[in-house]
């Protein structure tokens, strides 16, 4: 599906999984070399920074939340940039993209703002708006985080681990996504300096600062998540403990009487204290003894 917005002597394409045909004609229209007419036309694994003449080519990859799936997925976003055009290229739906492009489309003081001479501001206000949603996907993972850490000391529930362990993968997959950006920030900044001239360096570094911020909100919850998790172990452990134990004192407290009722049971000629007029009593009493003597036992031992 393509989609386009012309203003000002400048483009802007956007592109979901396009066709050998729509890739074919981006070639001929903006003068693309052919190795990145290649890779727009299928997925890439790794992110990438590179330049021909006065053009650059990006690849990067998205942590954005895949409702069908409940979690966070990567998905890849490529960019071919030009002086009076930019073009996205994506294989699957990016929500802040889409956004973006549709209050482009309809905003008319904004396609003056940006589309200004040359698609640098562009390229720079659509990275930033992707980088603001990422920060809005963060801060929804840590409400979630906020609601576990409040049931985790107040509720006993099997599904809060399973609960845990979704938000741990959640958070790795946004990570393993957000940290190439890093060497990809790094691998533009000397390129975008090169094309778009030494004043495009501060919006690269605005860029680099947002990745760092993002990179260590994403870092900081995943240490919660796996402080929760061993939280969470812990109580599950002395939880079990405590039953145990439990399971303990009374398998030796019952021991000791099943002991003297058995004795007491015993078919022989003489046993003492049986037949007597108070016999019941008198063995009750002693079971009853032996129980408080083993309890003040174990409260000596702190073991209750």
């Amino acid at each position: 599906m393509l989609s386009r917005i012309d203003y000002n002597g400048i483009a802007w394409v956007d592109v979901q999984s396009p066709s050998p045909d729509e890739i074919s004609k981006l070639t001929k229209e903006f003068n693309l070399p052919q190795h990145v007419s290649e890779e727009l036309a299928r997925p890439s694994f790794h992110p990438k920074a590179e330049s021909w003449g006065e053009q650059l080519y990006l690849i990067f990859h998205l942590p954005l939340y895949d409702h069908r799936r409940g979690h966070h997925h990567s998905r890849e976003l490529d960019l071919a940039v030009g002086g009076k055009f930019i073009l996205t290229i994506h294989y699957e739906p990016i929500e802040p993209l889409a956004d973006f492009f549709g209050k482009t489309e309809l905003n008319l003081n904004l396609r003056q703002n940006l589309f200004d001479q040359s698609a640098q501001k562009l390229l720079h206000r659509l990275w930033h708006e992707i980088y603001r949603h990422l920060l809005a996907e963060l801060d929804h993972i840590q409400r979630k985080i906020d609601r576990v850490e409040e049931r985790i000391f107040s509720e006993e529930k099997k599904e809060l681990i399973e609960e845990i362990s979704l938000l741990r993968r959640d958070i790795l997959d946004f990570l393993r996504a957000l940290r190439p950006h890093g060497t990809l920030l790094e691998e533009f900044a000397p390129i975008a300096r090169a094309i778009f001239g030494s004043e495009f360096s501060k919006n690269v570094k605005e860029l680099s600062q947002n990745y760092r911020r993002l990179l260590a909100l994403a870092e900081n919850d995943k240490d919660a998540l796996e402080a929760l998790y061993d939280t969470y172990n812990a109580l599950q452990s002395r939880h079990s403990n405590e039953t145990i134990k439990a399971f303990t004192m009374l398998a030796l407290l019952t021991f000791p009487l099943t002991l003297i009722a058995s004795i007491f049971a015993i078919d022989a000629v003489a046993r003492p204290i049986v037949g007597s007029r108070y016999d019941f009593w008198v063995i009750l009493g002693l079971m009853a003894a032996v129980v408080i003597a083993m309890l003040l036992f174990f409260k000596h031992r702190r073991w209750i």
